[in-house]
């Protein structure tokens, strides 16, 4: 039940990237909306419904969606669990989070396929020559 080496390390980054995060989205919006207020930039940029504090705003927005924080924080637990159990579905039993990072070598079996997913295989496993395949 405790965290894998990779949550502990993606919790020590969003605690320094959050406050980062905030701080560039604030002043993106800064430096846009004051750009717009003092003209630095042509009005044709403005879209007819909007103003300069509007565009400034979704550009600061822009930039807190895009470095998301929450796509780090959430991701790393949710790729370990489905993980698991896809793994779990498919007769593997891993025990312990630091089985994922330290695995080496496998050693894969396959019994009773047909020609088509042999090849398929085949072809995947060429890329990981650590990979051990017999048939």
């Amino acid at each position: 039940m405790a965290k894998a080496p990779v949550q502990k390390l993606v919790d020590r980054i969003s605690k320094h990237f959050v406050p980062v995060v905030i701080v560039l989205s604030l002043s993106t919006w800064l430096a846009w909306f004051l750009a717009g207020r003092f003209g630095w930039y042509p009005e044709s940029w403005i879209p007819s419904s909007m103003d300069s504090f509007e565009v400034a705003l979704q550009f600061g927005i822009s930039v807190m969606v895009i470095a998301c924080p929450c796509a780090l924080g959430l991701a790393t637990p949710t790729a370990v669990m489905v993980a698991t159990g896809v793994g779990a579905s498919q007769g593997v039993l891993i025990k312990g989070a630091e089985a994922l990072e330290t695995a080496h070598k496998v050693h894969i079996y396959f019994f009773d396929l047909n020609f088509v997913v042999k090849d398929e295989i085949t072809l995947a496993l060429a890329a990981e020559p650590s990979i051990l395949y017999a048939y």
